[in-house]
C-alpha cells in the first residue's frame, strides 16, 4: 500500500483520467461524425464500421500486453511512453485524404489510448481499501463520460461550423495537454516496480509474466465472466459511438444536431449512472444472481429499437440501454473479489481486453448485419440492433453457464 497523502493520490488520478476521458472521446467520435466521413470518402456500412471498429481492435489486442507491461514498468513509464500516439493518430485522422489514412489514424488512436484505463484502475486497486473499489471505478468511469459529452452537441457543432476535421485537430491538443499535466503530476506512484533492474532483464520478466494468464484461462469461470464483459458494453458503444447518428438522421430525418443532443443526454447519463451502480453494488456473492438477470433489459431494449417506428420509443431505449450498460461496474468488481492479488492486474487487463475486444467484433460485426439478417421490408438498423441483441444473448447465456 503506498504511503502517499490520500489528497495526493485523488489528484494524481484525477490527471490520469483526463487519459482516459480522451480515450473515450476518440473510441466514439465516429457515432456523430460518421455521416460526414461516409459522404467524405464515399464510405458504405461495411467499411466504415471497419475503420472506427480498428480503434478498438488495437485497444484491446494490446490490454494482455499493457497488463504486463504496468508491472513491468509502472504506471508512469508505461502511459507517458504510449499516450504519445493519440496526439499523431488524431493529427493524422485530421488531415486524412483517403480512407487507408483515416485507417492508420484509428490505430494509433488505440496505440495510444491502450492503458488509459488500465492505469487509473491499477491505481486504484493498488492504493485503496478493497470495499472502496466498486464505488471508485464507478465513479472513474463515469467521469469518462465527460469524453462522450465532448462528443455528443460540441462534436456536431464543431463539425458544422469548422468541418469534421477540426474535431480531430481540437482533441489532438487536449491530448498534448493532458500528456503534459501527467508528466509534471504523476509521481513515486511505482515502489512496487524494481527500477534496479536492466532492460534487458525486464523484458524478460515481462515474457516470462505472460504464462500466467494460463492459470487465468484454465479457471472455468473466467470464461463466464468475460463473456459478459465481452458483450454489455460492446453492443452499447456500438449503438452510441457508431450507429446513433445514422438511425437518427435516416430512419427518422433528424438533424446531425439532434443525434448531438441525444448523444449528450446519454453521456450524462453516463457520467452518474456508473457512480449509482457503485454505491448499490450487492456486494461479493451476491453479484451474480444480480448480473443474470440485469443484462436482459439491455437485450429487450435493442430488439424493441431494431423494429420501432416511434422517435421517442426509439429515444426511451436508448436511454435504458445507456443506465443499464453500467451494471458492468459489478462485473469488474467481481473480478477483483474473485482472483487472488497476485492475479489481480492480470484480470483486470483482460477484462479490459474483453470489453475492448468485444466492441471491435460487435462494430465490424454490425457492418455486415444486414447481410447476415436482412428483414424484408425493413432498413439496415432493424439487422443492426438485432444482431446486438443475438449477440449479447449469446454472453448472458455463458455467464450464467460458466460463472456459477
Amino acid at each position: 500500500m503506498q504511503t502517499l497523502p490520500l489528497k495526493q493520490l485523488r489528484l494524481m488520478l484525477a490527471f490520469l483520467l483526463t487519459g482516459f476521458i480522451l480515450s473515450q472521446a476518440y473510441r466514439t467520435i465516429g457515432g456523430v461524425l460518421s455521416v460526414p466521413l461516409k459522404n467524405e470518402f464515399q464510405l458504405d456500412n461495411e467499411t466504415l464500421s471497419s475503420i472506427v471498429g480498428s480503434f478498438h481492435l488495437t485497444f484491446g489486442s494490446l490490454q494482455l500486453l499493457i497488463g504486463i507491461w504496468v508491472d513491468c514498468f509502472g504506471i508512469r513509464r508505461t502511459i507517458l511512453s504510449f499516450a504519445p500516439f493519440t496526439v499523431i493518430g488524431a493529427v493524422l485522422s485530421g488531415m486524412a485524404t483517403s480512407p487507408g489514412m483515416l485507417l492508420l489514424g484509428q490505430i494509433l488512436l488505440g496505440l495510444g489510448c491502450a492503458p488509459a484505463f488500465l492505469v487509473c484502475i491499477v491505481l486504484i486497486s493498488r492504493n485503496f481499501p478493497a470495499q472502496k473499489f466498486a464505488p471508485m471505478y464507478g465513479v472513474a468511469l463515469g467521469l469518462g463520460s465527460i469524453g462522450l459529452i465532448f462528443t455528443s452537441t460540441p462534436v456536431a457543432m464543431i463539425s458544422d461550423a469548422f468541418g469534421w476535421r477540426a474535431c480531430f485537430y481540437v482533441l489532438a491538443a487536449g491530448s498534448f495537454l493532458s500528456w503534459l499535466l501527467i508528466y509534471f503530476t504523476v509521481r513515486d506512484i511505482d515502489d512496487s516496480v524494481d527500477f534496479s533492474l536492466s532492460f534487458k532483464q525486464k523484458m524478460f520478466n515481462a515474457i516470462h509474466a505472460v504464462s500466467g494468464y494460463k492459470v487465468l484461462f484454465k479457471m472455468r469461470h473466467t470464461w463466464g465472466i468475460f463473456s459478459l464483459l465481452f458483450v454489455c458494453y460492446a453492443a452499447f458503444l456500438t449503438l452510441r459511438g457508431l450507429w446513433l447518428g445514422p438511425l437518427l438522421v435516416e430512419r427518422f430525418g433528424q438533424s446531425l444536431v439532434f443525434a448531438g443532443n441525444l448523444a449528450l443526454a446519454l453521456s450524462i447519463l453516463s457520467l452518474f449512472s456508473p457512480s449509482l451502480f457503485g454505491r448499490l453494488d450487492p456486494g461479493t456473492g451476491n453479484r451474480y444472481r444480480f448480473l443474470c438477470f440485469v443484462p436482459w433489459i439491455m437485450v429487450i431494449g435493442f430488439i424493441v429499437l431494431a423494429f420501432s417506428t416511434s422517435l421517442w420509443v426509439s429515444v426511451a431505449c436508448t436511454i435504458v440501454i445507456a443506465i443499464v450498460n453500467s451494471c458492468s461496474v459489478w462485473q469488474v468488481a467481481d473480478i477483483r473479489d474473485i482472483y487472488p492479488k497476485e492475479m489481480q492486474g492480470r484480470a483486470l487487463a483482460l477484462g479490459n481486453s474483453a470489453f475492448f475486444l468485444g466492441v471491435s467484433f460487435m462494430q465490424s460485426l454490425s457492418g455486415n448485419a444486414h447481410a447476415i439478417l436482412g428483414i424484408n421490408g425493413m432498413d439496415v438498423f432493424a439487422s443492426v440492433f438485432l444482431m446486438c441483441a443475438f449477440v449479447m444473448t449469446g454472453g448472458v447465456v455463458g455467464y450464467i453457464l460458466l460463472r456459477k
